[in-house]
């Protein structure tokens, strides 16, 4: 049953429990419950507790919020992981693990104030919940190393997961050096560098992100065809010498006003013929969803940045329209996770 399809008050009540929800969730991982249970699958209560470094009680209050949530199963007196902690019970690199952790830390506390985000129309959020006097989470981010590299390995399995998608639907055939702006560690640049071996990409993103991007482009062995520019993108020209511009889950973070600035931009690097791709998360055209949608404005408006949402791909086509560009496909990605725009600069 939809949760639209039951009464009011039990729909109230739902979202009124969502918090216990996840605040089970984030104990659970912070204890190591999980792993625990995927290496010695059956603990009982006293077995958990010892394994934990809890005590008892507590230990029951965590196995009864995880069993009622599904997360783990019940026989008789011994405990087993589920099929939905599969995504944390393992390597905290390669798991849901450290986006739990993100939004324990940060995007949790930090929504706790939209409603004054809401009013005041920027993101109060962030100014609640982290140091620094950056206007914006991601320049925020290069004054505390710990989060900034927190932040990236979140950023780096998200791209992992669309990273199929976006190797099987971008075509980069026709082209021989891509501008990946925003494009942080060189994740995209490590997913497309195997698909595209012909292809050159310069990855250009804020100077302590570019640090790091070029470390890992060596780790890669792909030092020979991809460069790194340290550039703050709304202040500096793009890197003069590509035939096609990416911006991947990069535009939707910023205004209307910014994203035209920064379309003008890649507009003014490209030579004719050149290719501009936009990846960004999807919202229908009518407004309307999908939930995700909804959840990563709250996140842009009351932490992120205080200007950006996730717009609808009838925006963009305008943008790219007032921009110069000419628009060739529009394909939504995966189960309505995310819209790609591909235009040209006209020859």
């Amino acid at each position: 049953m939809e949760l639209s399809e039951l009464p009011v008050e039990t729909q109230l009540e739902i979202m009124l429990a969502d918090h216990y929800r996840f605040q089970y969730l984030v104990a659970a991982c912070r204890a190591g419950l999980f792993v625990a249970l995927e290496n010695e699958p059956g603990l009982s209560v006293k077995d958990v507790a010892q394994r934990l470094g809890l005590e008892e009680q507590p230990a029951r209050i965590l196995l009864l919020g995880c069993t009622v949530l599904g997360l783990l199963r019940k026989e008789g007196g011994s405990y087993y992981n589920t099929p939905l902690t599969k995504g944390v019970s393992g390597d905290y690199e390669g798991t849901m693990t450290s986006i739990i952790t993100r939004e324990s830390r940060n995007m949790y506390r930090a929504l706790t104030w939209l409603p004054e985000s809401v009013q005041e129309n920027t993101n109060v959020g962030l100014q609640r919940v982290m140091a620094g006097n950056a206007d914006n989470l991601y320049e925020r981010l290069t004054e505390n190393a710990e989060l900034e590299a927190e932040f990236h390995t979140m950023m780096a399995f998200h791209s992992r997961k669309f990273g199929a998608a976006i190797k099987e639907n971008l075509d980069l055939s026709g082209y021989r050096h891509l501008l990946d702006v925003g494009g942080g560690t060189a994740a995209n640049a490590e997913n497309l560098a195997d698909r595209w071996p012909h292809l050159r990409m310069t990855i250009a993103d804020l100077p302590s992100v570019a640090d790091k991007a070029r470390k890992r482009v060596g780790e890669l062995d792909l030092a020979d065809r991809v460069d790194v520019a340290g550039i703050d993108a709304f202040s500096d020209e793009f890197p003069s010498g590509c035939d096609a511009v990416l911006f991947a889950h990069f535009l939707e973070i910023w205004s209307p006003e910014r994203i035209q600035q920064l379309l003008a931009k890649a507009y003014r690097a490209l030579p004719p013929g050149g290719g501009l791709f936009i990846i960004a998360p999807y919202q229908h055209d009518d407004e309307t969803g999908p939930v995700q949608a909804a959840y990563l404005s709250a996140y842009f408006l009351a932490f992120a940045s205080g200007e950006g949402m996730v717009y609808t791909g009838r925006e963009f086509e305008q943008w790219l329209g007032t921009a110069g560009f000419e628009l060739t496909s529009r394909t939504v990605l995966g189960m309505e996770e995310a819209i790609m725009l591909c235009a040209r600069k006209p020859s």
